[in-house]
């Protein structure tokens, strides 16, 4: 079985999700350090951290092997936060 090749458009559009999930992220991280450890937002903040590494992992998966390296490099979701 093979795959639909992904368009160039769809993986910028999968890109600004990532970085638009990881500022929810760091957001959501921020209001926790401000406001004290939460119960309830530990959920959501979990929901979040498996959001981030699956669209990495996709992200990862569709580009092109012979990106430049500051592109891998800028996907760790520890140097976008």
């Amino acid at each position: 079985m093979s795959e639909a090749p992904v368009e160039k458009t769809d993986v910028r559009k999968l890109a600004r999700a990532y970085i638009a999930l990881a500022f929810a992220q760091d957001e959501a991280k921020r209001y926790v350090k401000n406001h004290g450890t939460h119960t309830t937002m530990m959920p959501l903040l979990t929901s979040l951290e498996m959001t981030a590494e699956l669209l990495e992992e996709i992200l990862q998966h569709t580009l092109p092997e012979n990106d430049p390296p500051e592109l891998s490099s800028m996907m760790s979701s520890s140097l976008v936060m």
